[in-house]
């Protein structure tokens, strides 16, 4: 065995060594095997910092709010990415919205509920649930409970809750295998509906407003199957907006 052979067959099983602790370290802890193994032959020197959305803003805002300085005109637009890529002063400029777009599932909207909504005491909050929540592996009543804290945390706060139908998604986003998105959807926009109503809360029906015939997100409002574009915004802008401005008093 020549000694050229002998460095490459030691080189070779030292990478397949590498190759086995990475995959072992993924099927136990997850994470990126290839990751892994650079991690395990070049070492990190870089560390992650986490940073908070808002955290400057929301602080500043608080300290006012501690201080007694509450703004009347202040309502909250909470939700997911369809909430943080809307152009609120563009569409409220009677008003003084805030964008809180923090979250996509129910449990990490609610973790984040304190610091971008009750903290900084708002007149109202907007609480828009995202079409991402439903999914067969959420219960329904994963998303009834969460909207149901919020609204009352909302109001043991002194805070105005309105809530919100579901946007419906397009036609290629309907289905999860056997898992029909539309028909739980749907369920769960009745389902508001007749809660508001039981609970005198008002109510902003994006569904409706926006929805074709079917049901569905129509093309010419949708940027993709899950998401809507400048004229969907509009749409929900013009939805949103007697009902946001009646209900807050404002001309």
């Amino acid at each position: 065995m020549s000694y050229l052979f002998k460095i490459v067959l030691v080189l070779s099983i030292v990478l397949n060594l590498i190759a086995l602790w990475a995959l072992f370290h993924y099927v136990m802890y997850g994470g990126s095997p290839l990751g892994e193994i650079k991690r395990k032959l070049f070492g990190s020197s870089k560390t992650k910092t986490i940073t908070i959305p808002y955290e400057n803003e929301n602080n500043t805002i608080k300290k006012e709010a501690a201080e007694g300085k509450i703004d009347s005109l202040r309502v909250v637009f909470y939700g997911a990415s369809i909430t943080h890529n809307w152009n609120l002063g563009k569409y409220f400029p009677e008003i003084h919205p805030l964008n809180r777009g923090v979250g996509g599932f129910v449990p990490d909207l609610l973790t984040k509920y304190k610091s971008n909504v009750l903290d900084l005491r708002p007149r109202a909050v907007v609480i828009k649930l995202c079409a991402i929540n439903i999914r067969p592996q959420i219960p329904m009543s994963v998303l009834k409970d969460g909207l149901d804290m919020m609204v009352g945390l909302a109001r043991a706060y002194d805070i105005i809750p309105i809530t919100t139908t579901i946007i419906p998604s397009a036609k290629p986003a309907a289905h999860i295998g056997d898992f029909s998105v539309i028909d739980s959807l749907k369920s769960y926009n009745e389902w508001v509906r007749e809660y508001s109503v039981k609970n005198n809360l008002g109510i902003i029906d994006y569904a409706t407003a926006i929805q074709d015939e079917n049901g569905f997100l129509p093309r010419k409002y949708a940027k993709d199957p899950v998401h809507i574009n400048e004229e969907g915004y509009k749409v929900l802008s013009n939805t949103a907006r007697p009902i946001i401005y009646d209900i807050i008093g404002v001309k």
